[in-house]
């Protein structure tokens, strides 16, 4: 994607990334698969700014600990309120340092089905990584917000993920040629 070969990709990844941490693995995640790709665009392509979208049930710990003091990389993450890990991904974790406001979190209630999922992508998620204007887009695309995954409460339809896709794939074009990797995470 970043050498121009495709314009986007899907990566079907097991096991998940996003749990995982700098220093040690967690919730089924060893490396952070995201986390790993956004340095190496970075430092391999030349990456100035890259955007992480998380739209897995559970809070991206891991990626939001890779990079909360980083402002070359804009960590956005929609999850279950006080899911898994407990106390993870509250709104008012937006960063530290010189990345403070380079996280933002979207906690949002169980039950919360496509609409409102929707809505957080409008209001939140797209005019955060269009300011951030990213050279590349990397997802964190759990499917675990779907309605028949019995360990989530947030009842999203197919066509809700595919909507979500459609948005970020429709921002990548405006923003950054296209450039946008979804990766498989719950």
């Amino acid at each position: 994607v970043m050498t121009g070969r495709l314009r986007n990709a899907y990566a079907l990844l097991r096991p998940p990334g996003h749990h995982a941490e700098p220093e040690r693995a967690m919730g089924f995640c060893f490396f952070n698969n995201v986390a790993i790709a956004a340095r190496y665009a970075q430092d391999r392509h030349g990456a100035r700014r890259v955007a992480i979208v998380d739209w897995d049930v559970h809070h991206g710990n891991g990626t939001q600990a890779a990079f909360h003091a980083d402002p070359s990389v804009l960590f956005v993450s929609l999850h279950q309120d006080g899911w898994y890990p407990t106390g993870s991904g509250p709104v008012d974790a937006t960063g530290s340092g010189a990345g403070e406001g380079y996280t933002i979190n979207a906690p949002l209630p169980a039950g919360t089905g496509n609409a409102g999922y929707l809505a957080a992508f409008d209001r939140v998620v797209l005019p955060a990584v269009r300011a951030f204007a990213p050279d590349l887009i990397l997802v964190s695309a759990g499917q675990d917000p779907s309605g028949v995954d019995p360990l989530a409460r947030m009842a999203c339809s197919a066509d809700a993920f595919r909507q979500f896709a459609a948005r970020l794939a429709a921002l990548a074009d405006e923003v950054c040629g296209g450039r946008l990797v979804a990766c498989h995470e719950g």
